[in-house]
């Protein structure tokens, strides 16, 4: 009776593998570069609690002096635009590596 074949070795299979597989380019080994969404989500968060802040700062002033909804817009308004103002003025500070 004739003995099976040994199977082929790892080396042999590693070998066979790295020349099926592409070569590696230059700089390969670098890892990916990482997305930053730092910035921008501090910058929505701003406009946010502007918002928010102004809100119920005008909410809690028409409920006080019974003038529903005079405050509530005005402050909505203010808290909207010293969100935006915050949220440019963080974007800036980006911008300019400080």
């Amino acid at each position: 009776m004739a003995e099976p074949e040994p199977p082929p070795s790892f080396e042999d299979f590693d070998a066979r593998l790295d020349k099926a597989r592409p070569a590696k380019k230059p700089g390969a080994d670098e890892p990916p570069p990482r997305l930053e969404y730092g910035p921008g989500l501090q910058a929505g968060v701003e406009v946010v609690a502007g918002v928010g802040v102004g809100t119920l700062i005008g909410w809690g002033l028409d409920r006080w002096l019974g003038t529903m909804p005079l405050f509530l817009i005005v402050f909505f308004m203010l808290g909207a635009a010293a969100g935006v103002l915050n949220a440019y003025r963080h974007l800036r500070r980006m911008q300019n590596g400080s």
